[in-house]
């Protein structure tokens, strides 16, 4: 189809010309003169301003001449190519010069006494043909745009749902640490603290393996939801993720493992109570880590201080445990865990040494907050002790 469109201009040009050229028996330059001008229009995809200004020079030498209208026909063919593949730059020199040809063609052929109206008749066939070409290449223009934007598009919704899997994993990561992490600690340290009574306190062994087997079936079952949740396509009721409620049980975990809790809350009533459910999970996900790690990690310690402090605009918090000071802070998917939740709501964490053993503090700002409050102190109101 393509080369059929590319032949059939110059053969229907070329069927024009032979039959002037032999009804005026031209002689050989002509036909020469006026092939060349047709037959050069099937390069006029390639280079089509080249192909225009060949053509048009060929057509005004033939009409020196007298060769005929082949060749000016031929022109306008190349006219309509240079305007549909060309911007305004090369199609409006190439429709004056076709103007100036077709003043010159209508003062040679139209009769005497009817110049303008050939004028005006030949003006209006070559302007029909530059808007047809200028309409097709805008046309053109704006399919390509179409497709252009079809495929930012794609490739847009292709990258949020690459970010949205790179995220989901990384919250599932944060969660699966967060529950196995504690769930395995608690259940060391208490099997730990049976191995050590076994032979002293049987009842008290048995007791803490009680209560270890408790914890771990907790976790799995935990986890278990957590992967039921991956593993099926189908909507599923989700379960609620944990909130400041749940701090009670974690702290009676914490304290089974054999270190004393001391909660201490500050700032308004209503704020603790008004506190989306995403800043609860955050602030009860940084403390259970904390707690972990003092777990594991605080040597000879034997209390830990939590201390929550509530503003208008953000929560400050504070783990603090009274062991002997590490020479570097816990690292790993824990602490990484905590920094990614925190930066979430704008806020900041400092880990390091504290008074006595590790402290884990920082902030969380509350939505459409800018506001900042200080960071809790280590002052534990007694009344407010767990």
């Amino acid at each position: 189809m393509e080369a059929l469109s590319t032949v059939l201009p110059p053969a229907a040009c070329s069927v024009v010309a032979v039959h002037q050229l032999l009804y005026d028996r031209a002689p050989g330059g002509h036909w020469l003169l006026a092939m060349t001008t047709v037959w050069i229009l099937l390069l006029r995809r390639r280079a089509p301003v080249t192909v225009f200004w060949a053509g048009w020079t060929g057509a005004m030498t033939g009409w020196a001449l007298g060769v005929g209208p082949g060749p000016d026909f031929a022109v306008l063919v190349a006219l309509y190519t240079v305007a549909s593949a060309r911007g305004l730059r090369y199609s409006l020199p190439s429709a004056a010069a076709t103007e100036i040809g077709v003043v010159l063609v209508a003062v040679d052929v139209a009769p005497r006494g009817s110049v303008n109206d050939g004028i005006i008749i030949l003006t209006g066939l070559a302007a029909a043909v530059f808007f047809l070409g200028t309409t097709l290449r805008a046309q053109r223009r704006y399919l390509a745009s179409l497709e252009d934007r079809a495929q930012r598009l794609q490739q847009e919704r292709a990258q949020r749902e690459q970010l949205a899997a790179v995220a989901e994993r990384t919250r599932i990561a944060r969660e699966m640490h967060d529950i196995v992490a504690h769930g395995l600690v608690v259940v060391i340290a208490l099997s730990e603290a049976a191995a050590a009574t076994a032979a002293t306190d049987p009842e008290d062994a048995r007791d803490q393996m009680l209560r270890g087997a408790a914890a771990g079936r907790e976790s799995l079952a935990q986890m278990r939801r957590l992967l039921g949740m991956l593993r099926t396509e189908e909507r599923t009721a989700l379960v609620p993720q944990p909130d400041l409620r749940a701090l009670e049980a974690l702290l009676a975990d914490t304290r089974r493992a054999g270190l004393e809790v001391r909660l201490t809350e500050t700032g308004p009533p209503e704020v603790r109570q008004n506190l989306g459910p995403a800043v609860q999970t955050t602030l009860y996900r940084v403390v259970q880590e904390s707690l972990t790690n003092a777990v594991k990690h605080a040597r000879d310690a034997s209390r830990v201080d939590v201390e929550l402090c509530y503003a208008a605009d953000e929560v400050g918090f504070r783990v603090t445990d009274d062991g002997t000071s590490a020479p570097s802070a816990p690292t790993g998917n824990g602490l990484t865990g905590m920094r990614e939740r925190v930066a979430m709501f704008d806020g900041d964490l400092r880990v390091g040494p504290g008074p006595a053993g590790w402290s884990v503090a920082g902030r969380l700002r509350l939505p459409d907050s800018g506001g900042r409050t200080p960071v809790p102190d280590h002052r534990v109101r007694p009344e407010a002790a767990g």
